[in-house]
């Protein structure tokens, strides 16, 4: 019964997406006028976190790429804790 539970949640972590919260007026402006999406500081830490962050070019493929490692690490996250719960109940 415990493992039934425990696929239902890995398979309900599967499916939730990440969602950026709100952005300003002129983060949307500056975006459309093709003006940086990110800080110069912010996005130096991204491309050293993010796997593979060093060589992408685009700062779209880059948040991209955030937004996948991110709900990668929050699945793996999920499933260490249901691995857990089955060896310490």
């Amino acid at each position: 019964m415990k493992k039934k539970n425990q696929n239902q949640e890995m398979s309900s972590v599967k499916s939730k997406r990440v969602v950026s919260c709100g952005s300003s007026r002129s983060r949307a402006t500056s975006r459309r006028r093709g003006g940086p999406i990110l800080r110069a500081g912010l996005e130096e830490e991204l491309r050293m976190l993010v796997p593979g962050g060093r060589t992408l070019r685009s700062e779209k493929l880059l948040l991209s790429r955030t937004v996948d490692y991110v709900a990668f690490l929050r699945f793996k996250l999920e499933l260490l804790k249901a691995i857990s719960d089955i060896y310490m109940p």
